[in-house]
């Protein structure tokens, strides 16, 4: 295992992990109009393009971009499909502990079949790509948006140790990610740079402690939230080049963070 490696392993565990974990957590005391998007601030593409840009150039990072929006997508309708499915498995029910496995294993499965046609394809039309973002995720927020859910929303509590746990398995899933990206080869380590691990990590941690019907409270505005990932690509995309890979991330993520303060305060005034 080489230095880069080993670095890239320890912060997608720790940096990935904890702040994740401080996003779900902070999802979950929001409005659900704000929630998702909280829940879509970048992260594991940050790190993503980082260690890109600092193991090849910034310019590689610009290529790669377009082959990551449809993805991003597919992310929305898988996430969308793991909320649904988990109410099927819940109004089986079955063990919570199963209905958490089958809802990541089947939501997993419909990424990889959906994803594995643009890998082979190699795509790089950036403008196909921005047209695959919107229908996908133009189609998840109104699926998503077309149920109404009744139930009171819940609130928990959480003990530091839950808190801890949460932490790792999100980071555990995140650099176990990255670990099999780097060790299998070249097309399926493409792949898995794509899994969308930080979402999927998070739902299994919502599922675990909540009942189905509350990951929609929590996903509802996911959708609108994805133009957070989106605008930090496109930002990577014309922005690494320009200004390397170190002051691009910290300029992209501050794009991130302006248009996640004017979405978060016009889904407030939807309210008033």
């Amino acid at each position: 295992m080489t230095q880069s490696l080993l670095l890239q392993l320890i912060v997608s565990f720790l940096a990935g992990g904890c702040f994740i974990t401080f996003l779900s957590l902070w999802a979950e005391r929001a409005n659900e109009n704000v929630a998702g998007i909280i829940l879509m601030l970048p992260s594991t593409m940050v790190l993503g393009f980082f260690f890109l840009g600092l193991t090849t150039s910034a310019e590689k990072v610009a290529e790669v971009v377009p082959a990551t929006l449809i993805p991003l997508g597919i992310l929305m309708a898988s996430s969308v499909f793991y909320i649904h499915i988990a109410k099927l498995f819940a109004s089986l029910r079955f063990p919570k502990g199963l209905q958490v496995l089958l809802s990541f294993s089947f939501s997993s499965l419909l990424w990889l079949i959906m994803a594995l046609p643009f890998a082979f394809w190699k795509f790089t039309d950036l403008w196909m790509g921005i047209l695959g973002y919107v229908c996908l995720s133009s189609a998840a927020h109104f699926i998503i948006n077309s149920r109404q859910i009744n139930a009171p929303k819940q609130k928990l509590v959480y003990t530091r140790g839950q808190v801890v746990r949460r932490a790792a398995f999100i980071g555990l899933v995140i650099a176990g990610v990255v670990l099999l990206g780097k060790l299998l080869n070249p097309f399926w380590g493409g792949v898995l740079t794509m899994y969308p691990a930080a979402t999927f990590a998070s739902l299994v941690a919502f599922h675990f402690y909540y009942e189905p019907y509350q990951l929609f409270y929590f996903f509802r505005k996911a959708p609108i939230g994805s133009v957070l990932l989106f605008a930090y690509a496109l930002s990577a995309r014309w922005l690494f080049p320009c200004i390397g890979f170190a002051w691009g991330s910290l300029a992209s993520y501050s794009i991130c963070i302006l248009i996640s303060l004017l979405l978060i305060r016009f889904q407030k005034r939807l309210l008033s």
